[in-house]
């Protein structure tokens, strides 16, 4: 009988099955967009080599770091929510936190 049923409402099932896995896709890609740091690593870099040529001003040079830096806090934000989450909500009472003083 379960069979039969699965067979039945294949062309209803396989629609919504393929969708959802596209909507999986989708969101692992963002994750992963917006989690990595890496580009805005080597923004600092290039815009301190800048810095060195010549090429940029000091002034320039700090708005430009700024920047640099906010998206960075942003995304090590991002990055704790979500390993907030997957503990499970907010920390308990009695926790201990390490304090880097990055991020704020």
């Amino acid at each position: 009988m379960f069979l039969l049923d699965d067979i039945l409402l294949l062309p209803i099932k396989a629609p919504v099955a393929a969708f959802n896995w596209i909507l999986t896709q989708i969101q692992t890609m963002a994750n992963e967009e917006l989690l990595n740091d890496q580009p805005w690593k080597e923004r600092l870099i290039e815009l301190q080599m800048r810095l060195e040529l010549g090429e940029l001003t000091e002034e320039e040079y700090a708005v430009e770091e700024s920047r640099v830096f906010q998206a960075l806090r942003d995304i090590r934000a991002r990055k704790e929510e979500l390993a907030r989450q997957a503990r499970g909500g907010e920390e308990e009472e009695g926790s201990i936190g390490i304090y880097t003083g990055y991020g704020e």
